[in-house]
């Protein structure tokens, strides 16, 4: 059976140091579309060029912010920016009003509207300041508006965070612009560790452990970042910063397998697999590093995954005496003492399991055809769904913080990527692009505000 990739990984925000409190422009009460309700799937949203305020322009720097926000906006799937040439000269009559023609942008298509201004910081320095202003034309309401400020290379979060909030007035859900997921990839010596935004942007190298490493897993408070490293000539579990600058002692070092670490809910457990009991079974180590048993069986048990209250563990085993792993579902607190639950049943083959943020869901990889495939359990109606389909196979399912998105490996042949797929969507997107592959993705929670 295949070791789940899954690891520790807390992400530490505090030494980004952003100056990206939001302060309200003005605010009418905000309103709710609910998209499964209506026959409406997109919404269209013009994203003019932000208008100059004063204190020295950049137009190359407006209109890379600007590219950014509206490129988040079209990877949500569920807006669809109006070309610039369709409204660019009822934009030159209102660049000097805040206030915009309901009706003329209505007739040009769209439904949504982004009046935006930039300029230097009054404070000066390399900091400047941003204003948005989001309205929905459709209904002529002004729905919210925010600024913000920060150095020059603070832009990206920028736009991502007011991307974040347009999506929130949309569906009630804040956006995932601003989040990050961290991935393995192939080096000479074993694998290293990476990062990279959303978008597909700011790639970053975090590790340089020159050795194998597994199973990634960002902490719930986005401080850490657990995996499992062989550097030491063992497979120790390590604790990461999420810039990558801290590589802390590690966290448990144990003879045989230490791996597929995952957190609790409340970021005070750690479920992982170890064979120190001459077996692979599932315990829990908490913050005093006391272990705890959850699992006695003669067969493998991995592959632990927290459902969001913190009272489940979904893990995958052989137990079934088939020789063939399939997903159980136990008690987080006695473990299988009490039983456990088998929900996979359609394939010789289920691994992977990854328990969604709103709780009624179990992502997970299942073989179809001699291929792997995403698939999703509902604990709730007890029935499986298919995610994904095709060529190539797709492993370790890893969900976004807001349980719309699922990033997962797809491999074709010896080539492997992180794909990202909206629940419910048609179509995948690729979202790391190095020579040497991408596998295991974890994702970032949201980044505090």
């Amino acid at each position: 059976m295949c070791q789940k990739n899954k690891s520790i990984f807390i992400a530490a925000l505090v030494s980004l140091i952003l100056w990206l409190q939001p302060y309200p422009v003005h605010s009418e009460e905000s309103i709710f579309l609910d998209l499964v309700k209506t026959t409406q799937s997109t919404v269209n949203i013009a994203v003019p060029h932000f208008v100059y305020s004063g204190g020295g322009e950049d137009e190359s720097f407006s209109e890379k912010s600007r590219n950014i926000l509206e490129n988040d906006l079209r990877l949500f799937e569920l807006f669809v920016p109006v070309a610039p040439n369709v409204y660019s000269e009822l934009e030159k009559s209102e660049a000097q009003t805040d206030q915009p023609d309901y009706a003329a942008w209505s007739q040009l298509g769209a439904q949504w509207l982004i009046k935006g201004k930039y300029g230097k910081s009054l404070s000066g320095g390399d900091k400047y300041k941003f204003v948005f202003r989001l309205f929905d034309v459709v209904n002529e309401q002004f729905l919210v508006g925010k600024r913000y400020q920060g150095k020059k290379s603070f832009m990206r979060k920028i736009m991502h965070r007011f991307a974040d909030e347009v999506m929130e007035q949309l569906t009630g859900k804040r956006g995932v612009a601003e989040t990050r997921l961290a991935f393995l990839t192939r080096t000479r010596d074993g694998k290293e560790m990476y990062a990279v935004d959303f978008d597909g942007a700011n790639v970053q190298k975090l590790t340089d452990e020159k050795s194998v490493i597994l199973s990634p897993d960002w902490s719930p408070d986005g401080r850490f970042i657990v995996y499992t490293s062989y550097r030491e000539h063992n497979p120790d579990l390590i604790l990461l910063d999420p810039d990558g600058r801290r590589r802390r002692r590690p966290l448990l070092r144990l003879p045989g397998i230490n791996s597929a670490p995952a957190w609790s809910p409340d970021g005070s457990k750690i479920s992982l697999v170890l064979s120190k009991d001459s077996n692979s079974e599932i315990y829990v180590l908490n913050r005093w590093r006391k272990l705890t048993r959850l699992t006695r069986h003669f067969n493998i048990d991995t592959s632990p995954t927290w459902s969001p209250d913190g009272k489940k563990i979904a893990f995958t085993s052989d137990r079934s005496g088939t020789g063939r792993p399939q997903i159980y579902i136990m008690d987080a607190s006695s473990g299988d003492r009490t039983g456990v639950k088998r929900i996979t049943f359609q394939s010789r083959y289920n691994d992977n399991p990854n328990w969604s943020p709103d709780g009624d869901k179990i992502a997970f990889t299942s073989m179809v055809k001699g291929n792997f495939q995403i698939k999703i359990y509902n604990t709730e109606t007890r029935k499986t769904t298919d995610v994904t389909s095709g060529p190539g196979s797709k492993e370790e399912p890893t969900w976004s913080p807001d349980g719309q998105f699922l990033a997962y490996r797809l491999t074709r042949g010896r080539q492997s990527s992180i794909h990202i797929k909206r629940f419910g969507g048609k179509k995948s997107r690729q979202l790391t692009f190095l020579p040497e592959g991408g596998v295991s993705p974890t994702w970032s929670p949201y980044p505090k505000r």
